[in-house]
């Protein structure tokens, strides 16, 4: 089987997601991406359109990297079409999908965006292929009450391997072995709310330790310092675009993982995947598909979406209780590797 991926970004799991599809067994493969991705193993196309990173691209600019994109499909031939990040087709409500209807089309929507243009978007860009792989069982349900049954569930799994422990993690950031550390991983974008966490931090009357890592996007170091005057000292950041080794460390450093995410965010979250796959608390809102995920596989704690005082009361609850992973919790962490992952998609693509 041939099969053609599409992404619009070779950062952070991108690459580990379309390397592990690439090495499907019997599948030949093709990637069209916006720069060469060193140790891929299978042909790539690098696009010329490179301006469309940009959020306001106008609809020209998205039309023409289409028929740059439709172009390199046509000389390829596949029998499978797989766009790997169709949130990107938001914009202007899958506009372009329809011109790959002559293969099997194939769809990842790592997020549902609520409201009404959103709602509709996603519906066009459904309609427009064969298959919508969804990284949850929420997101699948979500799709199926947009009347939209052609949604498949495949669970985002672990690519990372872990090369530490927790006492040398802890180390890496200088962290006292003997008190809690709460953990907020990955871009500080303001839908993650960063500041929200920052805020219930001072209510928190427990002991803790904060380790904020990641690439600093709506809130710096700055703002972190300003916001952290009553209890500056418990706190630790690394404020860069993490490799995989500071990511590790910063996952194994942490006891308590905290996704204080805004209500506008409704997709799965890698450090709550990532999180688990390491037995570690998680605590996060209670909205959408990230509360289901909590709740249902029985991970963590959740508080009120974007309740300050919700989120103070549910953090000094976790850290004075000892959290033990019980079955629930041990089933979803079995569904991350890999291996189902790529039996899931394997499965997938002979069906169509």
């Amino acid at each position: 089987m041939k099969i053609v991926y599409i992404d619009t970004n070779t950062l952070g799991h991108h690459v580990s997601y379309i390397s592990a599809l690439s090495g499907i067994n019997g599948n030949e493969v093709v990637a069209i991406l916006p720069e060469k991705v060193n140790g891929l193993n299978c042909k790539q196309y690098q696009y010329k359109t490179q301006d469309r990173k940009n959020d306001k691209r106008s609809f020209s600019q998205f039309r023409k990297w289409i028929n740059e994109i439709y172009a390199i499909v046509e000389k390829e031939n596949p029998n499978v079409v797989h766009i790997l990040n169709g949130d990107f087709f938001y914009r202007y409500f899958g506009y372009g999908m329809k011109k790959f209807k002559k293969y099997k089309t194939v769809v990842t929507m790592h997020c549902l965006r609520d409201g009404f243009l959103n709602i509709l978007s996603a519906k066009a860009i459904a309609s427009s292929v064969n298959a919508v792989v969804l990284h949850s069982e929420y997101l699948k349900n979500r799709l199926m009450e947009y009347g939209r049954n052609n949604g498949v569930h495949i669970e985002y799994p672990n690519f990372r391997i872990n090369n530490c422990t927790t006492d040398e993690a802890k180390e890496y950031f200088n962290l006292n072995k003997e008190i809690p550390v709460l953990g907020c991983i990955g871009e500080t974008r303001h839908d993650k709310g960063l500041d929200i966490l920052l805020s219930a931090l001072q209510f928190v009357t427990e002991p803790f330790q904060l380790l904020v890592a990641g690439r600093p996007v709506h809130f710096d170091e700055q703002f972190i310092t300003e916001n952290t005057k009553k209890y500056s000292e418990n706190v630790h950041s690394l404020l860069k675009f993490l490799s995989d080794e500071e990511f590790q460390y910063a996952l194994n450093a942490t006891d308590i993982i905290t996704i204080p995410y805004r209500k506008e965010f409704n997709a799965a979250s890698g450090p709550l995947g990532e999180g688990a796959c390491l037995r570690k608390c998680i605590v996060g809102p209670c909205h959408g598909n990230l509360g289901d995920t909590i709740e249902k596989n029985h991970l963590g704690y959740t508080f009120l979406s974007e309740d300050v005082n919700s989120l103070a009361e549910t953090l000094n609850k976790a850290l004075k209780t000892e959290f033990k992973p019980d079955e629930k919790y041990k089933e979803y962490k079995n569904s991350l590797d890999v291996e189902s992952f790529l039996k899931s998609y394997t499965e997938l693509y002979n069906s169509l």
